[in-house]
């Protein structure tokens, strides 16, 4: 009896099998549809951290400075954004799989068989496209670098080098993934009712007429939490000196109420009263809209605001390139250095034969001296208690560069005319500072004699050759006046200032390096100090006992790519900066790029999906209009409706919001649009335009399969 009780059920098994075999056919394109989101998510975010974690990427970026932190959050965008169509797309699955488990439930399969037939298939779809998502993103990561340095500068240090690490971040986010999708499957058969189950695909989420003012409402509403998000810090830091909390941001949060009003509108709005004859005329698309209102504008929403991130992205990687491509030199000579007196550094006859050894011809060779006084001047600081910028007058707490009048225009190449008992302060071109004032300066003390020098302010002069070299600026006399006050002041507040020129300066990089690497060599422990480094303040730190905050070493070796950045006395050698800077552009370009296309892909796959989801959801309706006379014209016009505003209305509202999010975002930062800039908005408008296209090969490509479906 045994025997036959197991035989018997070795049938039901073969059975349930063949039913389910022939089920699962149905829904093989779905299959396909998952199994390529999860390989597609997977693939982009590591190969995304492979070249984020490499050590070329790791080198050039800036322990803990601004671009390192934001090319964190661009890595948790591309995991978001991969997460967000990759659930999206399993959702679809899930719906088409509700006819097939409703079925099996009504044939007597238990819910215990389903999940763990759901699990394993599940399980089969993640495991294997997150496995070949891992494996391709190697070469994927390499192939795109490759391609990336056809359009910027590269040399040796910029060569492809995964870290292994680099795979962790894909392997977690499979797994978590997983998880998810896991978690949703269990959800998705713990629906007991199998009705419920059978009309998952017939689900609507009817909305009430929405009022005519929520579509200007919700324009107004955008357009506030944008210029409040990202102006009123700036307004209240510069007009009412206020510093204002991170907890602004949240202002941002009126321009998502705002999309999503103005997108629910879009969709659910009937507008019987304005136009009756195309209201009636286009009655059945417009009610199938409304039936689905509150689902489509979800979906709309993180359409819109993935096409935003996409422009975002695109016109901050396109500004660096501009920015970079557009500074010719850093300096306004083509090497320039600066060290103590007391140190034994490099000097002219070894400059010269190093350049003679490259073929280099060095002009105009310039050797000066420059002093460090003491200065007492009015500038802003942030009060934490009142959280306001106030001013503040800093008396005797640090030492700046003074030159004569005569050195500073053969340094510059400036005719200048400084009064008697005045000084002119030496800014970086199109300097733009908040917290020092360029009048600032009322007293200079001699730091050995203690003989003080009121001044008065005669006017601000650009030059890049002098400026980087002081804090907080550096200053010019008279030479009268810089004999004067310079008047016993030991050696040890004296610096050498020398500049030149070369005549082949594009083939310079070589002599450069080499150059860098001998002066690096002789430095010694007067010159080994940190950028924000003051001889006076850390004089005034020693005498009182106290730990000076900028008294810490740095690694003088060639091989620390952050020397240049760091090091008080760090040379100025056009050539290289010009390098350095196009190296640190590629890397974040590079990464921008890559949120603009895993943005652009999520964009993609969730307009496909949600369009997938008009036709299927509503293959019955279509069914109905063929038995009450409808042509395949007009089907075809309903259908091309729904579709349509389901990739154009995110589309145009998320480009608009990307092109005056960055204009709104420039303006702010300093009240005024630049030349790159205007550049910048240009190209992203073009960029935009191309965005549409793109989305509408989707929309083309999701009717065409939306008309199989229905027709």
């Amino acid at each position: 009896m045994n025997c036959w009780i197991f035989c018997e059920s070795l049938e039901e098994m073969k059975r349930m099998n063949k039913i389910y075999k022939k089920l699962r056919k149905n829904t093989k394109g779905q299959y396909y549809l998952l199994s390529f989101c999860v390989f597609l998510s997977v693939l982009l975010v590591t190969s995304f951290s492979l070249m984020y974690f490499g050590p070329t990427v790791q080198e050039f970026l800036p322990e803990g400075g601004d671009t390192r932190k934001m090319a964190s959050l661009l890595l948790s965008i591309t995991a978001v954004g991969c997460f967000v169509f990759t659930v999206y797309a399993a959702g679809l699955f899930f719906r088409f799989k509700a006819r097939e488990y409703g079925i099996l439930m009504a044939l007597g399969t238990e819910k215990r068989q389903l999940k763990k037939l759901l699990f394993q298939e599940l399980s089969v779809v993640t495991a294997g496209a997150s496995l070949a998502g891992l494996l391709v993103s190697v070469p994927a990561s390499f192939l795109i670098w490759k391609l990336f340095e056809l359009f910027i500068i590269s040399n040796e240090q910029m060569t492809y080098r995964f870290g292994a690490v680099g795979f962790l971040p894909g392997i977690l986010f499979a797994c978590i993934l997983a998880c998810v999708l896991g978690a949703a499957g269990r959800r998705f058969i713990n629906r007991s009712d199998i009705m419920e189950i059978l009309r998952t695909q017939q689900k609507t989420e009817m909305v009430k007429e929405i009022q005519p003012w929520a579509f200007p409402a919700g324009v107004v509403l955008t357009i506030l939490g944008i210029l409040l998000g990202s102006g009123l810090p700036q307004v209240a830091a510069k007009v009412f000196g206020i510093g204002l909390p991170g907890i602004v941001n949240l202002f941002y949060l009126f321009s998502l109420v705002g999309i999503y009003w103005i997108l629910l509108s879009a969709v659910a709005q009937s507008r019987a009263k304005k136009n009756r004859s195309k209201y009636y005329g286009n009655l059945v698309s417009i009610s199938l809209m409304r039936f689905t209102a509150k689902a489509t504008t979800k979906n709309m929403c993180v359409m819109t605001l993935l096409i935003f991130v996409c422009g975002f992205s695109s016109f901050y990687g396109m500004q660096y390139i501009l920015a970079g491509g557009s500074v010719q030199t850093e300096n306004s000579k083509d090497f320039s250095l600066h060290y103590p007196v007391l140190e034994e550094q490099i000097g002219k006859e070894e400059i010269y034969d190093t350049a003679a050894s490259y073929g280099i011809e060095v002009t105009d060779f310039m050797e000066h001296t420059a002093t460090n006084l003491v200065v007492s001047y009015h500038a802003k600081d942030f009060d934490d208690d009142t959280s306001r910028y106030i001013e503040v007058y800093r008396e005797k707490e640090m030492a700046s560069v003074f030159v004569p009048e005569s050195d500073f225009e053969k340094l510059s190449g400036q005719d200048i005319t400084v009064a008697p008992g005045t000084y002119q302060t030496v800014t970086t071109t199109d300097y733009h500072g908040f917290f020092e004032y360029e009048d600032g300066l009322q007293e200079v003390m001699n730091p050995d004699t203690g003989k003080t020098y009121p001044l008065i302010y005669g006017g601000t002069v650009e030059s890049d050759v002098l400026a980087p070299i002081s804090e907080p600026f550096a200053y010019v006399v008279s030479d009268e006046a810089y004999q004067e006050m310079t008047e016993g002041v030991q050696d040890a507040y004296k610096e050498w200032i020398i500049s030149f020129n070369a005549v082949n300066v594009e083939d310079s990089y070589d002599f450069a390096k080499d150059l860098l690497a001998q002066y690096t060599e002789r430095a010694t422990d007067l010159s080994n100090h940190m950028g924000y480094w003051n001889i006076w303040a850390q004089k005034i730190a020693d005498e009182s006992g106290n730990e000076y905050s900028y008294g810490d070493r740095i690694n003088m070796t060639m091989d620390n790519n952050m020397l240049l950045g760091d090091w008080k006395y760090a040379p100025a050698f056009n050539i290289i900066t010009a390098q350095d800077r196009m190296q640190m552009i590629s890397v974040y370009v590079m990464l921008c790029l890559y949120i603009f296309i895993i943005s652009l892909a999520a964009v993609s796959v969730m307009a496909y999906v949600r369009s997938i989801s008009v036709a299927t959801d509503n293959k019955g309706l279509f069914e109905s209009l063929t038995k009450l006379g409808a042509d395949k014209r007009y089907k075809r016009n309903v259908l091309k409706k729904q579709i349509a505003r389901i990739v154009q209305y995110p589309g145009m509202i998320g480009c608009v919001l990307g092109f005056v999010f960055a204009f709104v975002m420039d303006f702010m930062n300093d009240g005024m649009i630049s030349a790159i800039e205007c550049k910048a908005l240009a190209i992203l408008a073009v960029m935009l335009l191309g965005m549409g296209g793109i989305l509408y090969v989707v929309y083309k490509y999701a009717m065409h399969k939306a008309e199989k479906i229905v027709m």
